[in-house]
């Protein structure tokens, strides 16, 4: 297990938070140089404190013949994804990047858990990606957008 991060997860990149009762969405993005392989987890923004998570959209190139992937929280070693802390379940659950073009929003049981987020309002909280099945690719793209609010 590898721990990757995006621009936004390093600090390079700032993450917005909401001024008002308005949705905010925040794209990170992480360019793969490598393969990446079964749990690895890709730390892509911080969830601001006073935030709850709304919706995500995931988007990459095709990253090979195999390939799904879980979002949601991170625990807090950043090894693997805090159900408890995600409402529940992860935010979107294995999902396929193993075609060209993925496009995935969040599942069902995913927008579920979301709505059931309790906010942290004195920490930020990091959004993890993590590897489910190994995938083959070793260039290509993940974009993960997601959509919050204020709490």
């Amino acid at each position: 297990m590898a721990l990757k991060k995006t621009p936004h997860a390093l600090g390079q990149i700032p993450t917005p938070i909401a001024l008002g009762c308005e949705v905010v969405a925040c794209r990170a993005v992480y360019v793969l140089t490598a393969d990446l392989a079964i749990n690895d987890i890709i730390q892509c923004m911080d969830l601001p404190a006073g935030h709850v998570p709304v919706d995500l959209i995931l988007d990459t190139d095709d990253l090979g013949t195999t390939g799904n992937v879980s979002v949601a929280l991170g625990n807090t070693g950043l090894t693997d994804i805090d159900t408890t802390a995600s409402g529940g379940a992860a935010w979107l659950t294995a999902g396929d990047v193993a075609t060209a073009a993925t496009g995935l929003r969040a599942d069902a049981g995913g927008l579920r858990a979301m709505s059931r987020v309790t906010p942290d309002n004195g920490a930020n909280r990091p959004v993890v990606l993590k590897i489910t099945t190994d995938t083959t690719a070793t260039s290509g793209t993940i974009g993960l957008t997601l959509l919050y609010r204020a709490a």
